[in-house]
């Protein structure tokens, strides 16, 4: 299985995605909003971004959750962060070769931010394998068993 492979076959699992030029790379972009009552009357935008390289290494995958995550918190829709909204961004790359500190960065705790939940995630398309952070956060523990069901149902083969 290659790039095109995996993202034709979690294409459907989305009700929209476009490509856009994030620095030098495009990447495919999905936007959704849910809201749920027992969220406390929260709502959350969801910014999925996924993209292909040759290989993640610890550096490539820290600086490219970080600028999707700051893309996803200027491009969210509605009011400010706070204000019963949430910003999730699901930063996942997609490569055959993956460095075991790579792995280990993605499954660690994610950074902490107000009212956004930067969520890096790597798919191994070698191993068919999908790393992520699976513990529980301090801050947003209400959203967990949403989030980590949608990273499991959107994300993976």
């Amino acid at each position: 299985m290659d790039y095109n492979d995996y993202l034709n076959s979690i294409s459907e699992r989305f009700s929209n995605m476009e490509e856009i030029k994030i620095g030098e790379s495009l990447v495919t972009v999905s936007y959704e909003e849910k809201f749920k009552i027992q969220w406390v009357a929260t709502k959350l935008k969801i910014f999925s971004f996924i993209h292909y390289i040759d290989k993640i290494d610890i550096d490539t995958i820290e600086n490219y959750s970080s600028v999707c995550t700051k893309y996803a918190s200027k491009k969210h829709k509605g009011l400010p962060r706070g204000l019963q909204n949430g910003v999730v961004s699901f930063n996942v790359l997609v490569s055959e070769f993956v460095t075991d500190e790579a792995i280990e960065f993605v499954t660690s705790r994610p950074k902490k931010h107000f009212s956004l939940f930067e969520t890096p995630i790597i798919y191994d398309v070698s191993r068919s394998k999908l790393y992520y952070y699976e513990g529980t956060p301090i801050w947003g523990s209400m959203y967990n068993n949403y989030l980590r069901s949608y990273i499991e149902d959107h994300f993976n083969l």
